[in-house]
C-alpha cells in the first residue's frame, strides 16, 4: 500500500515519508473499504486513456525518470532547466549593452538546482567536428548526422530507446506540466533528429531510431489539441521547417530499402496532418525543386586559402 497526502494549500503531493504510520496502518487494515467507491477502469479499448498513455510513455523507464526529473521525482511550470538558462542569459546581454551600469553581473541560474530537469543538451549550431575542415562545416551545419551520432555515444550509451524516451518524456512534460522546458527540449531532439541526412543510410539506426520515432511522431500530433498547434507549434514554422526537412532528406536517402519504409511511415504521418490540422506537407519532389532553385548560382561556396 503505498498512501501519499496532499496539501490544498502547497497544491502538493506529498511522499509516503510525510504521512504518519498510524495512518497508513488504519489504511492498510480497512483496504476493502474503498471498494466501494471504485470502479472498472477501461483497460481494453484501443481509445481507452491507459492505451493512449501506453502510446505516449513506451519508451520511458524508471531510470530515465531518476535521471532527467528533479531529485524529488516532481516538477511544475516553474521547474528550470538548461533553456531557461539561455533565455536569461540573452535577457541579461540585451541589458547589459542598453544599461549606463557596466558592472552589472550576470547571473547563471533562474531556478534552485534542486528543481531543474537534467535534460541532455548540445549547440544545435555546433554539429561538426572540433577544427573540421570548412567543406566537412558546412555539410555538417546542415546535417546534424554528426551530432547525433556524438550524443548517441556520449549522451545515451549507443541506445537510440534512451533518445526516444527522451523525446516522450519532454513531450509529456508539455502537456501535463505546461513547462516551458519541456517545450524547448522536444524542438531540440526533433531537430536534432529530422535534421538528418546521413544517418538515414545507416541501417541499424533506420530500424531503431528513424522508423519509432516516425510513428512516436504520430502518436504525439494526434494528441495535440487543433488549439495547442495554432498558437505553439506552429511558431517560427518550426514544425513545419522540421517536417520538410524529414521529407526532402528521406526522398534523397540513396538506400532505397530505408527510403521505402520511412516514405509509407511519412504518408501516415501527412494524412494526419491533412485531417486533424489541415496542413498540407509537402511531397519530397516539390521540396528538392524548392532546394535546387535556392541552391543555383547564389548558393554559398567553400573557398580555401593558401
Amino acid at each position: 500500500v503505498v498512501v501519499r497526502q496532499w496539501c490544498a494549500e502547497t497544491e502538493q503531493l506529498y511522499p509516503s515519508d510525510h504521512v504518519p504510520s498510524e495512518q497508513v496502518d488504519r489504511i492498510r487494515q480497512g483496504i476493502r473499504d474503498l471498494d466501494k467507491g471504485l470502479g472498472a477502469y477501461p483497460l481494453d479499448s484501443p481509445h481507452s486513456s491507459y492505451q493512449r498513455w501506453q502510446r505516449l510513455t513506451s519508451y520511458i523507464t524508471p531510470q530515465m525518470i531518476d535521471r532527467l526529473l528533479p531529485p524529488s521525482g516532481e516538477f511544475s511550470s516553474a521547474t528550470g532547466s538548461v533553456y531557461e538558462d539561455q533565455e536569461l542569459q540573452k535577457a541579461q546581454k540585451a541589458l547589459h549593452r542598453n544599461s549606463d551600469n557596466q558592472q552589472t553581473s550576470p547571473s547563471t541560474s533562474l531556478v534552485d538546482s534542486s528543481d531543474r530537469f537534467n535534460f541532455v543538451h548540445s549547440n544545435i549550431k555546433h554539429s561538426f567536428p572540433r577544427d573540421a575542415a570548412p567543406d566537412v562545416v558546412m555539410k555538417y551545419s546542415k546535417d546534424k548526422s554528426w551530432l547525433l551520432k556524438s550524443l548517441l555515444s556520449t549522451q545515451w550509451h549507443e541506445n537510440p530507446a534512451l533518445l526516444l524516451g527522451e523525446i516522450q518524456l519532454s513531450f509529456v512534460v508539455i502537456f501535463v506540466g505546461q513547462n516551458f522546458s519541456g517545450l524547448e527540449h522536444w524542438k531540440f531532439l526533433l531537430h536534432l533528429t529530422l535534421y538528418c541526412r546521413e544517418a538515414l543510410e545507416d541501417h541499424h539506426l533506420a530500424e531503431t531510431l528513424f522508423a519509432p520515432l516516425l510513428d512516436l511522431l504520430c502518436v504525439q500530433l494526434s494528441e495535440c489539441p487543433s488549439e495547442f498547434a495554432a498558437s505553439v507549434l506552429e511558431q517560427d514554422n518550426f514544425i513545419a521547417a522540421v517536417l520538410d526537412a524529414l521529407v526532402l532528406n528521406v526522398y534523397e536517402c540513396p538506400d532505397q530499402q530505408v527510403k521505402t519504409r520511412l516514405e509509407k511511415q511519412i504518408g501516415s504521418l501527412r494524412n494526419l496532418l491533412r485531417e486533424k490540422f489541415s496542413w498540407s506537407l509537402p511531397f519530397g519532389k516539390q521540396l528538392q525543386e524548392i532546394e535546387d532553385e535556392e541552391d543555383g548560382e547564389y548558393a554559398p561556396q567553400v573557398v580555401y586559402l593558401d
